[in-house]
């Protein structure tokens, strides 16, 4: 295979992508990059992991599907956010201004919720300090 024939391959294959309406993450590649792929793939060595998102079309959440699923939203609305019952605080410094984990008793739901709100409310903070807080890790 040769890189004029991959790449000719692979302009087809955008091209057919492209007339069903669907989005093609290759075309993030420049030449370059296409020509270090299929050379890559001639010698039989694997690919780089950062080629991956280049690559392939990843979708970040999962989501089961059955009959007389509520939304999301419905689910929200009707769950009520409830005060944080904390069963031990974990902290990085003594004044408290570093990062701070707790251990939360409660159902999952409605601490979800109200992480949720606190999120939202920008009480949350990443561990560099910046807005958005992650979490809900059982």
């Amino acid at each position: 295979m040769t890189d004029s024939l991959a790449k000719s391959d692979w302009q087809e294959w955008a091209e057919a992508k492209k007339a069903k309406g669907e989005r093609t993450a290759m075309r993030k590649l420049t030449d370059e990059q296409i020509e270090r792929v299929v050379s890559l793939l001639e010698e039989g060595k694997p690919l780089p992991d950062d080629y991956r998102p280049l690559l392939f079309d990843t979708k970040k959440e999962y989501e089961l599907i059955y009959a007389d699923k509520e939304r999301e939203e419905d689910i929200l609305a009707d769950t009520m956010a409830v005060p944080l019952q904390r069963v031990k605080t974990f902290r990085n410094g003594k004044d408290g201004n570093g990062w701070t984990n707790m251990l939360i008793f409660g159902d999952n739901l409605q601490v979800l919720k109200t992480l949720l709100q606190m999120k939202q409310e920008g009480k949350l903070k990443n561990a560099d300090g910046t807005p958005g807080g992650e979490a809900g890790l059982y």
